[in-house]
This record gives structure tokens, sequence and C-alpha cells, in this order.
């Protein structure tokens, strides 16, 4: 016999509900499944959690040398994090008491002489 329906009818109605069938069997087994546990969550990087794709129920740990490094680099971005902020705050005040200071003396053109204010005292 021929596919479901009748005559001027598409083949491809059989098809998609076998498809339907099989997606929405996959959506159900996929959210039943069992997750393996993350030690270390904050410390795993991007490319490490990428081993979800191919077995997710395994657990993910960091290696011991990894977990140092990871650490370590941590450390060091904090610390540069740190010693920023403490420039950037201890810059603008500076800044700010040259522009409170008394009005500065502007520099005089290279055609200026002050022989001239001189000779105004005299007379």
């Amino acid at each position: 016999m021929g596919p479901p329906g009748g005559i001027n009818r598409p083949k491809t109605l059989g098809k998609k509900l076998f498809k339907r069938r099989r997606v929405l069997g996959k959506q159900k087994r996929k959210k039943n499944q069992i997750v393996g546990a993350v030690v270390d969550q904050g410390l795993i990087t991007i490319n490490h959690l990428k081993k979800r794709r191919t077995s997710p129920r395994a657990n993910i740990t960091l290696s011991g040398k990894k977990k140092r490094k990871l650490l370590k680099q941590l450390h060091h971005m904090q610390r540069e994090k740190a010693t920023m902020e403490v420039e950037t705050t201890a810059a603008p005040p500076k800044k700010q008491e040259l522009s409170s200071a008394p009005s500065k003396k502007k520099k005089k053109a290279p055609g200026c002489q002050d022989n001239d204010v001189e000779m105004a005292d005299v007379q």
C-alpha cells in the first residue's frame, strides 16, 4: 500500500509524524537524564565545561595542578584590579588640588618684553 492520506496528499506527512515522535522522545530522555556534579564551580573554565556535550553524566573536576594555576591567575587579576583602583582614587584628588591652586602665571609671547612695563613704572 501507499503512504497514509489519499490521492494528492504529500508523502512527507508520515515522515513528519515519525520525526515528531522521535524528537519528543529525545526531549523526554534529556529532561529525565541525570547530570553529573561540577566540583570547584567557580574555577572551571568554559572550555572545561564543554565536556558536558560528550558525557553529561560524568562528574567534572579539575586536577590539582590546574586548580592551583587558576587560583593563582585569579589572585593576580584581583591584585592588579586593586592597584588600578588605588591609582584611580589617588589620581583625581591631585588634579583637583592643582585646579584649586591660586592663579598661575601665563606664558608670555616671545615678542613681549618686561622692559616696557618697567619704563612705565619709572616715569
